[in-house]
């Protein structure tokens, strides 16, 4: 996962107000990391920050102290934090503080496929990604995960229009997958994809969503 760190200072910002715990705004980000290295290599959970006010992204600080530093939460365009906390920091229970007014920020949750984002991507990586995923939905979910729907797709983001996009075999035929706007969409367990070696992309993701 990208990790970045930006430091601001609480006293320079004139309508810095209190969120509360810093773990309210990872939900499930401890049991993730509670996980063992090996069962969650190839899916990781992003946490995006968003304005219901429409603030851009870059006009959003939020930040905490931690051991007597003040980090802030690196954000992308999107508004998809870089750099959560690991688990000392959420272990020392910091409070988190936000330069939006009250009622004005929203934090949703996905899973995604923690690969190494190229223009070619081999198919064991993406049913890794999917085993682990609904591994780890069964495993913190508990008996509610069983009326959960399984993860069995993986959407590929791109920064702009999708392009061409295809599932390839061993023997070189190619299958172009469905492309929508700016995502190619690819379900590794379809009848018709399960020879599949790898997947061609004319460009590198931006980042790979894990859904139903």
């Amino acid at each position: 996962m990208t990790a970045a760190a930006l430091v601001s200072s609480a006293a320079g910002q004139a309508d810095a107000r209190q969120v509360g715990p810093l773990v309210r705004l990872f939900p499930h980000w401890q049991d993730y990391l509670d996980l063992p290295a090996d069962e969650r290599s190839h899916f990781t959970l992003a946490y995006v920050i968003a304005s219901t006010r429409g603030v851009p992204a870059e006009d959003i600080n939020i930040w905490y102290e931690s051991g007597g530093i003040e980090t802030g939460l690196a954000l992308d365009s999107t508004g998809q934090v870089l750099n959560p906390p690991d688990l000392d920091t959420l272990a020392s229970d910091p409070v988190a503080w936000i330069n939006q007014p009250q009622g004005g920020m929203s934090v949703s949750l996905s899973f995604q496929a923690n690969l190494e984002v190229d223009s070619e991507i081999a198919r064991l990586d993406t049913l890794l990604a999917l085993e682990q995923a609904n591994r780890a939905m069964r495993s913190v979910g508990g008996v509610a995960s069983l009326f959960a729907p399984s993860f069995k797709t993986l959407i590929f983001v791109f920064d702009g229009p999708a392009p061409d996009a295809w599932a390839v075999t061993a023997d070189g035929q190619r299958t172009p997958l469905i492309v929508q706007e700016s995502q190619a969409i690819y379900r590794p367990n379809d009848r018709d994809l399960r020879e599949v070696d790898h997947l061609v992309f004319g460009r590198p993701p931006a980042r790979i969503l894990i859904e139903s």
